[in-house]
């Protein structure tokens, strides 16, 4: 029987997170971490369960370019080529699609990203190197796919080409609903190096915890790939995850990644207490909604090893977090971020404005509101249109859409023309000149540093500051 071969990739497009629920630009956020290609992971995975063998190369964290990428593609004899896109670096992603399949003329050459989701018929019709693309959760299309090594009708979840040239898409495929089915991330083939916590300079690594979310911000695309139902992974499954990654790669620094970590809070309580019974001495962050968190559960997280906590807030107005249907309230960002400082767990802000009713005064508001909370870390991301969300159509119906595209921009340079009241070169001045001002005031600057000294990761706060203030005054 003649060997499958895979090769797995994030392209050299530039360091962007591709987990779908956050396409940032890795320089755009305060905390500049590249987290390893999870999804690739499980991609491998699926497709090792049915005897291929794969390669994961993530080009940008090894800070290679496309000739890296041609001399790997000479390397062997590929019959899958699969590439992880997003849709801030869709156009230069593809190119790695036209490389593959220039090299490899008889292999079938892919990609899988939210953007497919909705752009999925558009992107296979102009981009003729590409055979199919993986829509939603993909592991166990994937598994199918590779089975039979090539794409199908009964293959739901995959858009393709028929030998004709026509483009065929099957219907969607239903959302897992044991999470525990799906395969074990193949980590063996990630070059754990490339992936370091930027305080301390140790591995790092991201463990999948639970999938979906009910909420319907309208800026968010994460119910185009895992949809509003809440599912999670087994503690024990979890647990085990995190003991592989201690006993094979002596990993202890982690993102427990999930869409809400804190949604269910006996779940939570159980994965932490499990990580105490079993004596794990580790370091972790997760993220959580201002109002699924509580002080027992923050207790507990403490002790298990959790150091700091993201909130997305997004604002501190009312009626623009009814406007953006948040669902949540200013009032609770105050309550907790005091409950974290109170147990001594770091709190991280994310703000997003920019938004189309948004004018100069709503955003010097935001400003003050960030002020006021005082978090120990904060982005202030600008509102990016990503294809399939609410806030797309509402900017495409109000003409603030650069163009009716599907590539480029970031959250720190979004792809549309501004609000109706502020340009868009308004608004990325605005953002800078609000990062430094938050960033440099006296009392701010102070306990991150006597903290981070106290911790014995001056040094590597004072290089991050640099390197941040950098950017922003580029």
């Amino acid at each position: 029987m003649t060997t499958r071969r895979a090769l797995l990739l994030n392209p050299p497009s530039g360091l962007y997170r591709r987990d779908d629920r956050c396409q940032s630009k890795v320089e755009d956020q305060t905390i500049q971490v590249n987290f390893p290609p999870l999804v690739l992971a499980y991609a491998a995975g699926a497709l090792m369960e049915k005897g291929w063998q794969c390669r994961i190369r993530d080009y940008p964290a090894a800070g290679a370019g496309w000739d890296r990428l041609e001399a790997d593609l000479r390397t062997d004899d590929y019959s899958l080529v699969l590439i992880a896109a997003t849709s801030p670096t869709l156009q230069n992603d593809l190119k790695a699609a036209m490389l593959a399949r220039s090299l490899h003329p008889n292999a079938a050459i892919a990609a899988r990203g939210e953007i497919f989701s909705t752009h999925d018929v558009a992107i296979l019709r102009d981009q003729t190197a590409l055979d199919f693309v993986l829509r939603g959760e993909n592991e166990v299309t994937l598994r199918e796919w590779g089975a039979n090594h090539g794409p199908s009708h009964a293959i739901p979840g995959l858009t393709w080409r028929r030998p004709d040239g026509e483009i065929a898409r099957n219907p969607d495929r239903p959302l897992v609903s044991d999470l525990d089915t799906l395969p074990r991330p193949a980590r063996e083939l990630l070059d754990h190096r490339l992936y370091r916590n930027p305080e301390n300079g140790r591995i790092l690594t991201t463990i999948e915890t639970a999938r979906g979310c009910p909420y319907a911000c309208i800026f968010c695309s994460v119910f185009l790939a895992t949809g509003k139902a809440v599912r999670q992974f087994s503690v024990p499954r979890v647990l085990d995850e995190i003991d592989e990654c201690i006993t094979r790669w002596n990993i202890r620094e982690y993102l427990f990644h999930a869409d809400t970590f804190t949604y269910h809070r006996d779940w939570v309580l159980a994965l932490c207490r499990g990580i105490v019974e079993r004596g794990f001495s580790i370091r972790w962050g997760a993220n959580s909604r201002v109002d699924t968190l509580d002080r027992e559960m923050l207790v507990e997280m403490k002790r298990a090893g959790c150091h700091t906590i993201g909130f997305g807030i997004e604002s501190g107005d009312e009626e623009s977090l009814r406007k953006m249907k948040k669902a949540a309230h200013a009032d609770k960002a105050f309550q907790a971020v005091a409950l974290c400082r109170e147990v001594g767990v770091r709190s991280h802000a994310f703000m997003v404005a920019g938004f189309p009713w948004d004018d100069m005064a709503s955003l010097e508001r935001t400003v003050e509101f960030v002020r006021r909370l005082d978090p120990d870390f904060f982005d202030l991301n600008l509102a990016h249109p990503l294809p399939g969300t609410e806030l797309w159509n509402l900017a495409r119906q109000l003409g603030l859409l650069q163009e009716e595209r599907l590539s480029g921009g970031s959250y720190g340079n979004p792809a549309i023309s501004g609000t109706l009241s502020v340009s868009q070169e308004e608004l990325v001045r605005w953002r800078k000149r609000s990062l430094l001002k938050l960033y440099f005031r006296p009392r701010y600057v102070g306990r991150t540093l006597l903290r981070a000294g106290r911790e014995g990761h001056l040094s590597n706060f004072v290089l991050a500051g640099a390197r941040r203030l950098r950017g922003l005054l580029s």
